[in-house]
């Protein structure tokens, strides 16, 4: 039996949604906050200002019996799990454990980082900053088609796949490479993964005290490239037996690299098998990541892993 702690779950007001009984993963989310709040003391903070140094929170809203109320002091944290993000930097505590930490999650928000870190299991990849910078990285991509990603980004949100021969630039996207966006190599994935699909695909494996705890397949909707949610793509849950070894294989590997910087890490890698663009340019065809991400997706209601990505979630913060 653990000690009894103060958890604050520290959300983006945008975020509040998440634990309504309307949310589309509500489920989840809310035997999270049951679990929690019958071993600890449970309460949510709402964005950086919430935070008042010291371990500190006011305004905070206590969980009880299914229902966040407002508090009428302010909180002392024990731990805080870091739901929402904020903040990536500058960011200290007094005793308080917080997970993840600003620092990794800082690093997984920079796709440059994460590539310059580990370039050997991503597609080829150029950071650029001016519009000649990104002309010059197109010529040095192999592919015929090139991804474009701004650096910092979620969700799909500002992803373009371009053909060479037709390549465009408009407003939003100079607004990125202003920022630092990156030029990728397209991973054609359309020969899907046996026994699992025969489209284009990304994977995606979640993993929590050092285990697989999620895995789910995403494919584009029809027309389109780009495998996320908000633009359509549809989801399945996987079961990690079912993966093939090759994809199970970069797993281990980059998990090891994970590991030995940032020790018991909570985070999701993003893979996909591209075979055939990959032969034409006369590069090793074999599972490339695609990105990861420094917070996990939560599994729908339906999915059958949830019971253990929720008590492994518990444990990781318990244990933080």
């Amino acid at each position: 039996m653990y000690p009894k702690k103060n958890i604050v779950i520290w959300l983006k007001s945008s975020q509040k949604e998440t634990f309504a009984s309307s949310y589309y993963k509500s489920a989840a989310y809310n035997q999270l906050a049951r679990m929690l709040a019958t071993r600890h003391a449970l309460f949510f903070a709402y964005d950086a200002s919430s935070y008042r140094g010291n371990d500190i929170f006011a305004p905070a809203y206590e969980y009880a019996n299914g229902a966040i109320s407002p508090t009428p002091t302010q909180i002392t944290a024990n731990t805080i799990y870091n739901l929402g993000n904020i903040p990536q930097e500058n960011f200290k505590t007094l005793h308080a454990r917080i997970t993840n930490t600003p620092v990794f999650k800082k690093f997984c928000a920079s796709k440059w980082d994460m590539y310059h870190y580990m370039p050997e299991f991503f597609p080829i990849t150029i950071f650029v900053t001016t519009e000649a910078e990104f002309r010059s990285a197109v010529k040095h991509i192999p592919t015929e088609r090139v991804v474009f990603k701004p650096n910092k980004g979620t969700n799909g949100v500002g992803v373009h796949i371009l053909e060479k021969n037709e390549l465009y630039l408009n407003d939003e996207m100079r607004m990125d490479i202003a920022k630092g966006a990156l030029v990728q190599e397209f991973i054609d994935t359309k020969n899907g993964i046996p026994s699992i699909c025969e489209s284009y695909h990304d994977v995606k494996i979640v993993t929590i005290n050092g285990i697989i705890v999620l895995t789910h397949v995403r494919i584009p909707e029809p027309g389109s490239l780009i495998a996320s949610y908000q633009r359509g793509a549809t989801i399945r849950e996987l079961s990690t037996h079912t993966l093939p070894q090759e994809i199970l294989s970069l797993y281990t590997t980059v998990h090891k690299k994970i590991t030995a910087r940032f020790p018991n890490p909570m985070y999701s890698m993003d893979i996909g098998i591209g075979s055939s663009s990959r032969k034409k340019s006369g590069l090793p065809t074999r599972p490339l990541l695609f990105e990861m991400n420094g917070h996990t997706t939560f599994p729908w209601d339906e999915f059958e892993c949830r019971d253990l990505f929720i008590e492994n979630l518990v444990a990781h913060i318990e244990n933080v």
